[in-house]
């Protein structure tokens, strides 16, 4: 039972409540609204050129991380735009990883890169976010499952668990990729919708790791462009050399139309980024609040992103039959974490995604979920 899976079933059920695929109803930036439909059908906008991102707006991304966190990037060769996020990462990949690469990611971690690492030829090699601990990293094991990977692969706010890695950790990550001679690939994909006043702690930012890291960002989330499907890759000339050739025989190019209305999202008014962190922040207390009065479900309050996940061993039941009985029982669908990180996790974990639903139907789902679990007496059952 799969995220796909989950979707599907909840598409065939009109008015579902939907927590279980990663999107926003929170409207985009109106200006890249705009944009975007002022650029159909021009001529500039229509065309495979140039390859690697119109030219205004490999200046906007490149503005946007020297005014947000003080990164200076060439748009000329340090700024490759792709197909989202996803294309971004495997581009990287490609570049950089041969068969048998051991690439280090955290357990869980995002689907989407651990699936990808295999893509590419690479080991998957993980290192547990403790959960006893709000899914922070073991920083012994973190040293120890370091060893001689090529490679580096996180995200902060990370996905799915909504945990932002603090200074500490990131300084971990930075001594380990230097002892390792590692590449560090940074996903950033949610890297602004951080809450309680947190900030992510980019590892470019660290002394000595521009030279050794690129990142991979996009519109998708922080400005909820999910749509538009523009990302890229940043770092050095020298890196993103080879991940430009990548790009133009994987991707190709990203759509012209939709880049023009990325640039409107990165030159835009950035207040948008503080309201949209505001009502997100909302939802999760208010979906929070309401889960934490079922007894059996745990979860880690996230300090970021679109995501959280809850373990659900009290009920005794796999997450997958867990999913799939609420979702034909109460019409509420969430989705099942197997192999969320290594192949072995996520029987016992859920994901909810509280975005993409208003506050009202987040307390409505949750008092489903409530039900479902005392229809079924689950939270008696042995842990």
């Amino acid at each position: 039972m799969t995220m796909a899976d989950m979707a599907e079933l909840a598409d065939a059920s009109p008015g579902s409540y939907r927590l279980e695929n990663a999107d926003s109803n929170w409207p985009p930036p109106a200006a890249a609204i705009k944009a975007t439909k002022d650029a159909v059908g021009l001529d500039r906008y229509n065309s495979y050129l140039p390859l690697h991102g119109l030219p205004e707006l490999r200046k906007a991304i490149a503005d946007r991380y020297q005014a947000d966190l003080g990164l200076r990037y060439d748009p000329d060769g340090e700024v490759l735009v792709t197909a989202a996020t996803g294309e971004a990462m495997l581009d990287v990949l490609l570049s950089y990883i041969n068969e048998g690469d051991r690439v280090l990611m955290t357990n869980p971690t995002y689907n989407g890169m651990a699936q990808r690492v295999r893509l590419a030829g690479g080991v998957q090699v993980f290192t547990n976010q403790v959960e006893a601990q709000g899914w922070h990293l073991d920083i012994a094991d973190f040293r120890k499952a370091a060893r001689g990977c090529r490679v580096i692969f996180y995200g902060s706010p990370s996905m799915p668990t909504g945990v932002v890695f603090d200074t500490k950790e990131t300084k971990l990550i930075v001594e380990v990729a230097i002892e390792n001679d590692a590449l560090v690939i940074f996903n950033g994909a949610v890297d602004k919708l951080v809450f309680d006043g947190k900030q992510v702690a980019n590892p470019a930012t660290l002394p000595g790791m521009r030279d050794r890291t690129i990142i991979c960002g996009s519109v998708t989330k922080n400005y909820n462009m999910i749509g538009w499907r523009i990302g890229w890759a940043v770092g050095p000339r020298e890196l993103l050399k080879p991940v430009h050739d990548v790009h133009i025989f994987n991707g190709i190019m990203a759509s012209g139309f939709a880049e023009a209305g990325a640039t409107a999202a990165l030159t835009g008014d950035q207040r948008y980024l503080d309201e949209t962190v505001k009502a997100f922040q909302r939802r999760r207390d208010v979906l929070a609040a309401e889960l934490n009065k079922i007894p059996g479900i745990r979860f880690v309050l996230p300090d970021g992103g679109y995501f959280f996940i809850a373990n659900i061993s009290a009920f005794g039941v796999p997450a997958g039959e867990f999913c799939r009985n609420l979702l034909e029982e109460e019409d509420v669908a969430i989705t099942p974490m197997n192999a969320w990180g290594a192949d072995d996790f996520g029987d016992h974990h859920v994901r909810f995604i509280f975005t993409n639903e208003s506050e009202n139907r987040l307390v409505q789902a949750a008092n489903r979920i409530g039900a479902f679990v005392k229809r079924h007496s689950l939270a008696r059952s042995p842990a």
